[in-house]
């Protein structure tokens, strides 16, 4: 039909349905023996049809009317949906993301709906408050390592301790230099990447809550990254901010506080697909707790795995049955305990799994240095962990990801609101 130039009967066969994973084109078992280069078939249905939408585009109006082409691109991006990148919580193993987001970039592969929570929430929020030719800079190494470490141990710890971390002063500082002061809002309308962060309750009766542009406009990313990093026991919960109608910053729900937001929802998969369409997920995954209790699902399975979906069931059930024993036979009303138990469980019970996993290499660490500074060298071979993992799924991201972004970028081009 391309060929003939038949633009009308191109338009009504395309309308028939554009479908992901197409007789399961997106299944990670394709990917298990040969990384790239073997997918012949898929490459040529993917590229055949990124070229007929790019045909239906350039029609002109004579042929196919404005009005039709708005129509059906509406639709069959509605229809095939987009993709979004999920960076967890994982402490100093968020360099890992930095790696991934700078590896993607540099395939024009990285979806323009980001989450992040924690660690997660910080990469995140430096991906979506810099414009494309900031980026890389933004990410780079010595960028990342120019303001992370503390001038001076903060009082009552000793930075070579074997508990020692950072203190929250310091990533405040850091936090002002990684990521501008902007709102959500001023931050999509800098960038076109929707930034979305997860905080937790502090309390169990207090839902966690996504902040977007979409949900919370007006909230400050940096108290926004801030809250989503503040570890139950470790750093004080904290009080969003937003900007008012004068530009002012003011509490935002001043009476609720929140807490690190991988504790209750690390990859918000759901919340991402209403409020997006979102249907396909990559996700970069360094949560400590699920490192050490999760298979990677887009790896064959074997001993080690078996034995990790074991420990993480027994984890679950013995973490839930101990809540109830204490809430029922032993009588335990502390609030302290109650959150412990709260958040314990959360993080067991949440799936962690996407269409597109992407896990570190090397899944053991020194539980110890979590929280503490790192070193240059440090910062640096996580980053390098990051883009080794990506670089291995890039054909897989391209090949689930192509028609969505031509979709999009089709959609943006013409200046149509969905």
């Amino acid at each position: 039909m391309r060929l003939r130039r038949d633009a009308s009967r191109l338009l009504f066969t395309l309308n028939e349905g554009i479908h992901g994973n197409l007789g399961g084109m997106g299944k990670p078992a394709l990917y298990n023996k040969a990384k790239l280069g073997t997918k012949r078939l898929i490459h040529q249905y993917v590229n055949e049809l990124c070229e007929a939408l790019e045909d239906l585009n350039n029609t002109p109006a004579d042929v196919i009317s404005s009005a039709e082409k708005e129509d059906f691109f509406l639709r069959a991006s509605h229809c095939y949906g987009r993709s979004a990148l999920m960076l967890s919580g994982g402490a100093s193993l968020g360099y890992f993301h930095a790696g991934v987001v700078k590896a993607l970039f540099e395939k024009n592969l990285l979806p323009n709906v980001i989450s992040g929570s924690s660690a997660g929430s910080i990469v995140a929020a430096i991906a979506c408050t810099h414009r494309d030719e900031e980026l890389l800079d933004a990410l780079s190494v010595r960028n990342l390592d120019l303001a992370q470490r503390p001038k001076t141990a903060s009082p009552g710890t000793t930075q070579n301790s074997l508990f020692s971390s950072v203190d929250i002063h310091t990533v405040i500082n850091n936090l002002s230099h990684w990521v501008p002061d902007l709102t959500f809002q001023e931050a999509y309308d800098l960038s076109g990447r929707a930034l979305n962060i997860t905080v937790s309750g502090l309390l169990p009766n207090q839902a966690s809550r996504l902040l977007n542009a979409i949900t919370s406009p007006n909230v400050t990313i940096r108290s926004a990254v801030l809250a989503s990093c503040a570890i139950f026991g470790i750093y004080p919960s904290v009080t969003l901010e937003a900007k008012n109608a004068q530009g002012e910053k003011v509490p935002y729900l001043p009476e609720q506080k929140w807490i690190d937001g991988s504790f209750l929802d690390d990859l918000p998969a759901k919340r991402l697909a209403r409020l997006y369409g979102v249907n396909h997920f990559i996700s970069s995954m360094i949560n400590p707790a699920v490192l050490a209790t999760t298979r990677n699902p887009d790896k064959r399975e074997g001993l080690v795995d078996h034995v990790l979906q074991t420990q993480s069931r027994i984890l679950k059930l013995s973490t839930l049955e101990v809540a109830k024993l204490g809430r029922k036979y032993l009588r335990i009303k502390s609030p302290v305990i109650n959150i412990v138990q709260h958040l314990g469980y959360n993080v067991l019970a949440q799936d962690y799994s996407a269409d597109i996993n992407l896990f570190p290499r090397n899944r053991w660490f020194n539980p110890f240095k979590l929280l503490a500074p790192a070193s240059r060298t440090e910062i640096q071979n996580k980053v390098r962990e990051g883009e080794l993992a990506t670089w291995e799924r890039i054909e897989m991201v391209r090949n689930c990801t192509s028609v969505s972004r031509t979709l999009d970028r089709i959609i943006r081009d013409n200046g149509w609101k969905a």
